[in-house]
């Protein structure tokens, strides 16, 4: 009896132990101890844009995750940080001046759970009345489509009261250059999104396309002018493409574009030479207006 009296008291007793042992290690995991388990915040991070990339760096700005108190503001390069417990969550932005009437906004979802740092890149801000007159240019009202575009601008104001007058300002040129067929206005108007931020790739390509129509209103050669817009998109980082907005304009039209008006301006090897090079991808991803410049370039070349 008194053996298995020992035995049980030895028995229990070592159950206690390794139950405190047990204890104790998820405690120490769950500080985040010895290596193991995951650390109570995760860092997210990203660049604040508009949807046409232009950075938004105005204090006014606001990234927050929905079901937290946690809230950050972009800096003067518009990038942000916010450090959340791992999770799955909702990513809002918001940008609004009450004062000149702009709304941006923005969200998607963002899984942490995995508690390591995230940068999830660019962070776009969208406005309902951008879209609007988007809607309206690809239904062919283009007159409707340049209400839209104005009112953003008239609310905006200026420059950088909101980035997003740099996407109006883009869009006017696209409306009245490729759809009211005036050149000349556009230009105006893709040289003031230019002007708010140089990298508006969209902005370059249409400048590029409105001042070689320029030549059919005042009857003087814009080639080199047009040449260099389109260089300088080409030329940017990134694949450019217009679609789905406007157009279903990419990157190798606007490179077909180049070799054309190249072309034109009687550089006939650096037209030909650009066309080759691109004929395969036109063939299976250009628009029809680059398949028949191929085409025209090939015929007199030949």
């Amino acid at each position: 009896m008194v053996h298995y009296n020992r035995g049980r008291v030895s028995a229990f007793a070592v159950g206690l132990h390794l139950l405190a042992l047990t204890i104790a290690v998820v405690i120490v995991a769950g500080c985040g101890g010895g290596g193991g388990g995951h650390p109570k915040t995760v860092q997210l991070s990203g660049i604040l844009t508009d949807s046409y990339g232009a950075v938004i760096n105005l204090p006014k700005a606001s990234v927050t995750l929905d079901g937290t108190s946690v809230v950050a503001h972009p800096n003067s390069d518009g990038a942000f940080v916010l450090t959340p417990e791992p999770g799955v969550y909702t990513l809002r932005g918001v940008f609004l001046d009450a004062d000149i009437g702009v709304h941006l906004s923005g969200e998607r979802t963002v899984d942490l759970s995995a508690a390591q740092n995230v940068n999830i890149g660019v962070f776009e801000l969208g406005d309902q009345t951008l879209t609007n007159g988007w809607e309206r240019y690809r239904g062919g009202d283009y007159a409707g489509a340049k209400q839209f575009f104005q009112e953003y601008l008239n609310k905006a104001k200026s420059g950088q009261a909101s980035l997003g007058s740099v996407s109006a300002y883009a869009a006017l040129g696209w409306t009245k250059g490729n759809g009211l067929d005036k050149p000349a206005d556009a230009v105006g108007n893709f040289e003031s999104a230019i002007d708010g931020w140089n990298g508006n790739t969209d902005a370059w390509v249409g400048l590029a396309g409105a001042r070689l129509g320029m030549m059919r209103g005042d009857g003087g050669f814009h080639f080199n002018d047009a040449v260099e817009a389109a260089t300088t998109a080409i030329s940017a980082p990134g694949e450019y493409s217009s679609g789905p907005t406007h157009d279903s304009v990419g990157e190798v039209d606007v490179r077909a574009f180049r070799a054309f008006v190249n072309f034109l301006n009687g550089n006939g090897a650096g037209a030909v030479g650009e066309a080759g090079s691109i004929e395969q991808a036109v063939d299976s991803s250009g628009n029809e207006g680059s398949k028949d410049v191929l085409a025209i370039i090939a015929a007199f070349a030949g």
